[in-house]
C-alpha cells in the first residue's frame, strides 16, 4: 500500500513562491537587458526663413516752397520709410531714379538737371549749385547711423569718410541716378519696430538760369528697394 502524505497549504505556498522567484532570476540573467534603465534620445528641427518688409513706405513729396524760374530759390522735402526684417546679417536698402535727369516737367519737355556733386561718387558735404543752373540733389539719414552706406557718412567736413551723420539733412548732398545707389547697409537684424531711414531733396534755382528752366510742373519718380544681405 503506497501512502501519499499531503503538504500543508503553507509550505505549498512557500514552495511556489521559490520557484517563482527562482524563475524570474533564471529569466534576469538570460536577458539581463530587460532588467536595466535605457534610453532613447532624438532631435526635432525647425527651420525659420529669413523675411523683410516696409513697415512704413515712402509718401509722394510735394517739395516747398515753389521757386520762380528767373530770380531762382530753394526748395525742400522729405520722407521716411522703416524697414522691419529678422535676416540676422541685415538688408542693403537701394534708391534709383526712372529717368535722367530724374526730375522731369510735366508738360512742355523740360527737366531739372541732377545734382553734380564736386567729386565724382562722392556726395558734396555741402549743398552747392554754380550760377545760372539748376539742380535736384538728395541725402540720407538713418536712425542708426552706422547703417548708412559710406558715402554718406563723414566726418564733419567731408563725406565718404568718418562714421558721423553731421547734422542729418544738411550734409552729403548726392545726385539720382537711373542707376540704383546703397544708401543702407545694415549687418544686423532689426528691432520689432524696425530700422527707420529718412531721405531730404532739395531743388535749388540760381538766378538767370541758362538754358532757362520753363514753367512746368516737374516730378521725379523714384524706387526704393530692401534686399535682405
Amino acid at each position: 500500500m503506497i501512502v501519499l502524505k499531503t503538504l500543508p497549504f503553507q509550505k505549498l505556498t512557500a514552495i511556489a513562491l521559490i520557484m517563482t522567484l527562482a524563475l524570474i532570476g533564471s529569466f534576469l540573467v538570460v536577458e539581463p537587458i530587460l532588467g536595466l534603465a535605457v534610453e532613447d534620445q532624438f532631435t526635432i528641427t525647425q527651420s525659420v526663413t529669413s523675411e523683410i518688409s516696409f513697415l512704413t513706405t515712402a509718401t509722394d513729396i510735394t517739395m516747398s516752397p515753389t521757386i520762380a524760374g528767373l530770380t531762382g530759390g530753394t526748395s525742400n522735402g522729405g520722407t521716411q520709410v522703416v524697414v522691419n526684417t529678422n535676416n540676422a546679417a541685415g538688408y542693403t536698402m537701394t534708391i534709383v531714379a526712372s529717368s535722367s535727369p530724374a526730375m522731369q516737367g510735366n508738360t512742355g519737355g523740360g527737366s531739372i538737371p541732377n545734382y553734380t556733386p564736386a567729386s565724382a561718387s562722392i556726395p558734396d558735404y555741402a549743398f552747392s549749385v554754380g550760377a545760372n543752373t539748376g539742380e535736384f540733389a538728395y541725402t540720407v539719414s538713418a536712425s542708426t547711423t552706422s547703417d548708412l552706406a559710406q558715402k554718406f557718412l563723414d566726418d564733419t567736413s567731408a563725406c565718404n569718410t568718418g562714421l558721423a551723420d553731421t547734422s542729418g539733412s544738411a550734409s552729403c548732398w548726392y545726385g539720382l541716378s537711373t542707376t540704383a545707389t546703397s544708401t543702407i547697409l545694415r549687418t544686423s537684424a532689426t528691432a520689432a519696430s524696425g530700422a527707420t531711414t529718412t531721405i531730404f531733396f532739395r531743388v535749388q534755382i540760381t538766378a538767370s538760369p541758362a538754358p532757362a528752366i520753363p514753367e512746368a510742373t516737374y516730378t521725379a519718380t523714384t524706387t526704393l528697394t530692401a534686399t535682405a544681405n
